[in-house]
C-alpha cells in the first residue's frame, strides 16, 4: 500500500499535468502490446512511481477516452463556492447600503 503522504505529494506535484498526459500516452501505446493492455508493471517500467500510478491513472484514462478532463475543468465544489462568495458579497453590500443614510 502506498503511503498517503506519497499520494498527496504526487497529486500536488508541479508537473502533475505533464505526468498525467505522459501516462495517458504510455497507456495508449502499450494497449496494443503483447499483454493486450497496459499493466501496473508496464507503467513502473516506463518510470512511474507507485504513488504516481495510483494518483494519476484515472485522470489518464479520462484523457485517453477524450472526455472532459479534470485537468481543464473547474471542480463543481469550487464553482459552488464562488457562487456563495458572490451571494455573500451582495448581501454584505445591501446591509452596508441600508446601514448608511
Amino acid at each position: 500500500m502506498t503511503a498517503p503522504s506519497l499520494l498527496l505529494a504526487a497529486r500536488k506535484a508541479k508537473d502533475a499535468r505533464e505526468r498525467i498526459l505522459y501516462m495517458a500516452e504510455t497507456m495508449r501505446d502499450l494497449a496494443h502490446g503483447s499483454t493486450g493492455a497496459c499493466t501496473f508493471g508496464d507503467l513502473c517500467a516506463a518510470g512511474f512511481t507507485e504513488a504516481e500510478i495510483h494518483a494519476y491513472r484515472d485522470d489518464a484514462r479520462v484523457a485517453i477516452a477524450g472526455r472532459p478532463s479534470p485537468l481543464r475543468t473547474i471542480p463543481i465544489g469550487r464553482l459552488k463556492g464562488i457562487a456563495m462568495v458572490k451571494t455573500a458579497r451582495a448581501i454584505r453590500r445591501r446591509i452596508d447600503q441600508g446601514a448608511t443614510p
